[in-house]
């Protein structure tokens, strides 16, 4: 065994939702979802998360062992976190190009940006919080910079994700990796919500599948690029390459989210998916994911993407793989899935910072997925703590203030509606 195979990662899984299925993480239960469009989706943001943290996990070991964060030389624990993120871009593409739909590219604005303000703030407050407390403990609780740039520094970090900045603080080298560096997805996922009041014309015609077709196009170039320069590189020492490469990843995992929520309200297209059986639907989409680990190396490319985008489409159409994301710890772990992401840094910091954890873990394969089975439970169950008592309070004081923003938006257009009949 080493600490690169694969089957450890679907034994961490199994262990990590044999816990959830106790009563006690019934905290995480959420009425189901009417709208079948999303429905699917509700089962599968659980399993992006959790691999994401195992391919953070691959990297603590090396950054252990050879004081470097980068990727592992595992193809397979690497693409955990790309597909990971990129499906992830993909939910949020489908799920606000959706709404634009729906509202034919005229919706409530401030409903919509207050709404994600306190989605995504508290939690993001919290485990930015706490990383302000490991830099503390780290730093002997003494201030190594000037009081002034403390402070600088912290604020771009309290910016919720919306300032790309996030510097080291109080001279710590290294203050994002606490996080494991997820913050930077925080910050792409606003860039998409303000990009949004400009395409929204788009949505007021069925221009979405070209405007994504020429999206990709124009995309093409940069892939074209990237195959011409050194591919070396970390997420710390990026390439010329690497950054291309990522960009054009990232805006093509939006876009084809955006084509899906367009398909699916296309009697069209729906009517080719109505002919194919749930089996089939399931076993094509497990195929194309497979594909995507085992037919290529690495990282994500062109190909992979669209093999990545099917395997989405067809859990987006009702695909429920084999009945997985129907399955309430399935919809547990997901309903904690942003707490998890956001948190699993932390974790593995504060657990891998113990000398005899850490010699304990380093000392062999099976030891050190032992170790971070253990920090999978740890993370899963604060996570579901986070959710309870910061996340879910969150959310509800955001629909109140969407409530009460559609109000003030109906009295200021004049319009005669009873108060009792806006609905967050």
């Amino acid at each position: 065994m080493s600490v690169f195979s694969v089957w450890p990662y679907f034994v961490l899984v199994l262990i990590v939702l044999g816990m959830l299925m106790l009563p006690v993480f019934s905290a995480a239960d959420e009425p189901l979802q009417r709208n079948q469009r999303t429905a699917t989706l509700d089962g599968l943001r659980g399993f992006l998360a959790l691999s994401v943290f195992v391919h953070h996990l691959m990297v603590t070991h090396g950054y252990i062992e050879r004081g470097e964060w980068t990727f592992p030389p595992s193809g397979f624990h690497t693409l955990l976190g790309q597909v990971g993120v990129g499906v992830f871009f993909m939910i949020t593409g489908f799920l606000f190009w959706g709404k634009l739909l729906d509202a034919e590219g005229r919706p409530d604005w401030r409903s919509l940006y207050l709404g994600r303000l306190w989605r995504i703030g508290p939690t993001y407050l919290l485990a930015v919080g706490l990383m302000f407390l490991v830099v503390a403990w780290k730093t002997g609780f003494v201030l190594r910079e000037p009081a002034w740039s403390v402070l600088a520094a912290a604020l771009q970090w309290l910016a919720l994700g919306i300032v790309p900045q996030q510097p080291d603080i109080n001279g710590y080298v290294g203050t994002t990796l606490i996080l494991a560096g997820v913050t930077w997805t925080v910050f792409v996922e606003w860039l998409f919500y303000g990009s949004l009041r400009l395409m929204a014309p788009l949505a007021r015609s069925g221009r979405t599948p070209r405007f994504v077709a020429a999206g990709l196009l124009l995309l093409c170039l940069p892939a074209l690029t990237v195959a011409s320069l050194p591919s070396a590189g970390s997420p710390t020492k990026p390439t010329l390459a690497l950054v291309i490469g990522a960009l054009a990843w990232v805006l093509a995992s939006f876009l084809l989210g955006m084509l899906s929520a367009w398909q699916l309200r296309n009697d069209g297209v729906n009517r080719a998916r109505g002919r194919l059986p749930e089996w089939a639907a399931s076993l094509l989409a497990l195929l194309c994911l497979a594909a995507v680990f085992i037919g290529f190396p690495h990282m994500v490319g062109p190909v992979q993407v669209l093999l990545l985008w099917l395997f989405f489409h067809l859990v987006c159409s009702g695909s429920t793989l084999y009945g997985l994301l129907a399955t309430r710890v399935a919809r547990r772990m997901s309903t904690v899935s942003y707490s998890i992401y956001l948190l699993q840094g932390l974790v593995l910091t504060v657990i891998f910072a113990m000398p005899p954890v850490r010699d304990f873990a380093m000392a062999g394969a099976m030891q050190y997925w032992m170790v971070g089975t253990l920090c999978a439970l740890l993370l899963v169950a604060a996570s579901v703590a986070s959710y309870r008592f910061v996340e879910k309070p969150g959310i509800a004081r955001g629909r109140r203030a969407r409530s009460g923003a559609t109000v003030r938006g109906i009295h200021g257009n004049g319009l005669k509606q009873p108060l009792q009949g806006t609905r967050p």
